[in-house]
């Protein structure tokens, strides 16, 4: 889950949260729910400290615990899986671990992995610094012993190349004391996991992870399976990427807010659809392309690419989509990586035109043009 944010007074527009369900191997299923707001130029000059002192339901940061209570409404339906909520920074809110508390009887499936941004107190006082000083969960964190070590290949971005990182991991189970200013609160416990990057390039960041969860934690595998559930975060990264730069709702002009919201709901399904045929190319190569082509599809694009004859049988879909690819730029050599987004969506746009004339003019049409 992430937004597209305007960050200044002088950017107007609206924001967008968006909820995207995806399975471990980051297959995308679905645009769960998607939430627009505004701000007002009052807001911005609204001080920090009287914005923290509002009720959680006035603040913007209200939409991360309405997305981890849609996360329970999806685990009471599906009660025989589990539903893990994933989010960044932004959604380190002491409403949502308090809550994952209270409804753990009850909903036993629902889970969240969250990455810290505070540091936050343990109920303990240090007394070698002050009377007044609480021992940060950090600090026991990153003193605990070495779990295991994982090599994570971490995606490019425009600040980072693509690398394997050596991980370092250790964990705790831990019991935070609410926010001074909320102290009539309980306290709550979760399972706290510091993922540190070991020998990091000189000119790379290094990967810092202080990650929060209720996911189970006794076990190597137990680490890894939380890690890599975190790093599929990286998946709503990529929608937003295809959402923006493939759809270009950025650079809609329709006068009206209620038709801009009408038209991004189309392109949110259009946007989940690529990714989805991206990442189902990596996860399911062997299934037949006519799971997600109709013949009028698929038939036009092996012609055009290939110059061949149709297959008796339709190709797998690890055959048919880095032909599609191709229509849009995608070059097909032997070491290539898979195809991206961005060669898919040119490529679908190219296909559908293809696809038009083979159902008017093509072998199977009912009716030709003389």
């Amino acid at each position: 889950r992430d937004q597209q944010c305007l960050c200044t007074p002088t950017q107007r527009g609206f924001y967008l949260h968006v909820n995207l369900a995806a399975t471990p191997e980051r297959l995308p299923l679905g645009v769960l729910s998607a939430e627009s707001f505004d701000r007002s130029p009052e807001t911005f000059a609204l001080p920090k400290r009287r914005r923290t002192q509002e009720p959680i339901e006035a603040k913007e940061s209200f939409r991360w615990l309405s997305g981890f209570r849609l996360c329970r409404k999806l685990a009471a339906e599906c009660p025989q899986t589990q539903i893990v909520s994933i989010a960044d920074r932004e959604a380190d809110l002491y409403d949502i671990f308090l809550e994952a508390q209270q409804v753990r009887g009850d909903v036993p499936n629902v889970h969240y992995v969250l990455r810290a941004h505070e540091d936050r107190s343990t109920p303990e006082r240090d007394l070698t610094r002050s009377r007044r000083t609480y021992h940060k969960v950090y600090d026991q964190v990153a003193a605990s012993p070495l779990r295991t070590q994982h090599v994570l290949e971490l995606t490019g971005t425009p600040q980072r190349s693509v690398r394997q990182a050596l991980l370092e991991i250790r964990a705790l189970t831990v019991t935070v004391k609410p926010p001074n200013a909320r102290n009539d609160l309980p306290t709550i416990t979760h399972n706290v996991i510091l993922v540190q990057e070991r020998d990091p390039p000189p000119e790379a960041a290094a990967v810092e992870w202080l990650l929060l969860t209720t996911l189970p934690i006794e076990t190597t595998a137990d680490l890894l399976r939380v890690v890599d559930h975190y790093a599929a975060r990286w998946t709503i990264e990529v929608y937003f990427r295809t959402l923006k730069t493939g759809c270009c709702v950025e650079q809609m002009q329709l006068e009206t807010r209620s038709r801009q919201l009408n038209c991004l709901a189309f392109y949110h399904i259009i946007a989940w659809r690529i990714l989805y045929l991206t990442l189902q190319h990596r996860t399911c190569p062997e299934v037949p392309c006519t799971n997600v082509f109709a013949d009028h599809e698929w038939k036009p694009v092996w012609c055009v690419v290939t110059g061949r004859p149709l297959p008796e049988r339709p190709p797998l879909l690890g055959e048919f989509i880095p032909l599609l690819a191709q229509l849009g730029g995608y070059n097909r050599r032997g070491k290539e990586r898979p195809p991206g987004p961005q060669p898919l969506w040119i490529g679908t746009r190219r296909m559908l035109d293809y696809s038009a004339a083979w159902t008017a003019f093509g072998p199977e049409a009912n009716s030709r043009c003389v």
